[in-house]
């Protein structure tokens, strides 16, 4: 058996043609750029569909395809009306269009029900007060809606003819009861939709059914493969990073960073909420949080570019990081700040600095302000009861030993580092395992497709030093926010 996982993030496609014994046999990477109406940049779920029915052609020439498994970005959506007629183009998860419909739902109803029942308090990122929007500015378009499909959802639609959508991805959208799986809660009743508008939610990892004769013979395939509903991207890229277990977490070290750690249940409470924390549902009956930080490969590109320390810079970093702890207050609020603060107008601050910091001891000391932003998100979402016990790293910043020697040193936790960047594609490999009967659980699966080709552990000494350095940290933002 060879299974297709398939990743569909913002602006670019990414395929593996895995076999069963955990072998990658293909791999490509598409960048389709975004649909631009009237200066407004959408997702182009059009061009997507397209290069993945491209990917399933290559594919099927490399070798039979027994399933196929899509993991997409969240929050974004495409109206259809009737005959699937494209009424309106998905904004991507940072466009705000929806924060007048998220403040209101606020004033009206509070936030604490919707982040008990959703796991995410109102906010102009999820898909509802997107769709409210909708309703509210162009009520004639709304009046021809049929169907709400998220990216996800959307292409396994158009692959297979069967609306379904996974409770990892439903949950994005702000509006989907992760307690009871449902669309049909509380956030949904108050805003006046129908629940049916949406698809209909199942397991992260379920049979869906087998692609059409159509998309078939397009594609080239010769026996139809079995959908598995893959699920929202993070999730997935947990999955594949063997994050399985209660307290194992992965650290996506990408433009942003987005910690994901398992646990057996989530709080309920609106503080946590209004925290900017969010919860969705994880395969095995469990859930997982997000810890955010806007800035990470986005902070580390601006020192290289607006410093202009030049392409080799990073090279030299890693050969010249300084020994023990900088005398530097870096905090990384370069987008704002995101969990555990919700602040999206707070600015990123240098202190310490003097005539004697160079250009490496000025980088360690942002890599510093990155770890100590997490560990402080860490040792919030502890008071609730979620708990980090390892970390699994992923993405650009976990090709750098420097940054996650540190990172082990200031978050006291042990880090492994993936053979392969792409989690998310192998974490899909990992669900169609379990589906088509290659695998007997998760577990199983993890020990075929999880290979791990670096661990690094917490000095001693040197996290005492942090131990002192985060004291100070924790206090800074509450310190100097009235300068933002």
């Amino acid at each position: 058996m060879n299974y297709l996982s398939i990743d569909v993030g913002t602006s670019r496609c990414k395929y593996q043609l895995f076999s069963e014994r955990g072998e990658i046999l293909s791999y490509e990477a598409v960048d389709y750029g975004f649909y631009v109406c009237e200066g407004v940049e959408y997702v182009d779920v059009k061009k997507a569909l397209s290069i993945i029915e491209d990917m399933i052609r290559k594919a099927a020439r490399v070798g039979e395809i027994s399933s196929i498994a899509i993991s997409s970005l969240g929050e974004s959506f495409v109206l259809l009306g009737d005959d699937d007629e494209i009424l309106f183009m998905p904004m991507p998860y940072t466009d705000g269009r929806g924060d007048k419909d998220a403040r209101d739902y606020i004033n009206k109803y509070g936030l604490d029900e919707a982040f008990a029942v959703t796991g995410a308090a109102p906010h102009s990122m999820f898909s509802i007060y997107k769709l409210a929007y909708i309703r509210r500015v162009f009520p004639d378009v709304f009046a021809k809606a049929k169907k709400v499909m998220l990216i996800g959802d959307y292409l396994g639609y158009k692959l297979t003819g069967i609306r379904a959508i996974d409770y990892s991805l439903a949950a994005r959208t702000g509006a989907f009861d992760i307690t009871n799986f449902t669309f049909d809660s509380v956030v949904t009743r108050n805003l006046g939709f129908d629940p049916a508008l949406f698809s209909v939610p199942m397991k992260t990892g379920e049979t869906v059914g087998k692609l059409s004769d159509a998309v078939c013979k397009k594609t080239g395939l010769k026996s139809a493969p079995l959908l598995v509903l893959g699920g929202h991207d993070q999730v997935c890229a947990t999955l594949g990073a063997g994050a399985i277990e209660p307290g194992d977490a992965s650290d996506g070290l990408g433009t942003v960073e987005c910690m994901t750690v398992v646990s057996h249940d989530r709080p309920t409470g609106g503080e946590i909420g209004r925290a900017g924390y969010t919860f969705v549902p994880f395969p095995g009956e469990k859930y997982c949080a997000y810890l955010l930080n806007y800035s990470c490969g986005s902070a580390v590109s601006w020192f290289k570019d607006k410093l202009r320390y030049g392409d080799g810079f990073f090279e030299a970093a890693e050969k010249n990081f300084p020994t023990g702890v900088t005398d530097l207050y870096v905090l990384p609020y370069f987008a704002g700040a995101a969990t555990p603060f919700a602040d999206n107008e707070a600015k990123a601050a240098i202190i310490g600095a003097t005539l004697k910091t160079d250009e490496f001891m000025l980088y360690k000391g942002l890599i510093e302000g990155l770890c100590l932003e997490m560990r402080l998100n860490a040792e919030y979402l502890k008071n609730y009861g979620v708990k980090i016990a390892s970390l699994t790293a992923t993405g650009g910043g976990s090709n750098s030993p420097a940054w996650l020697k540190l990172k082990a040193n200031v978050q006291k936790v042990e880090i492994s580092r993936l053979r392969s960047a792409e989690g998310g594609l192998c974490g899909l490999a990992m669900l169609q395992a379990v589906a088509c009967g290659g695998a007997k659980n998760l577990k199983e699966a993890k020990d075929i497709f999880v290979v791990k080709d670096a661990r690094y552990y917490p000095d001693e000494a040197e996290s005492r030093a942090y131990d002192e350095k985060y004291e100070k940290y924790k206090s800074l933002y509450n310190t100097i926010k009235n300068y933002f």
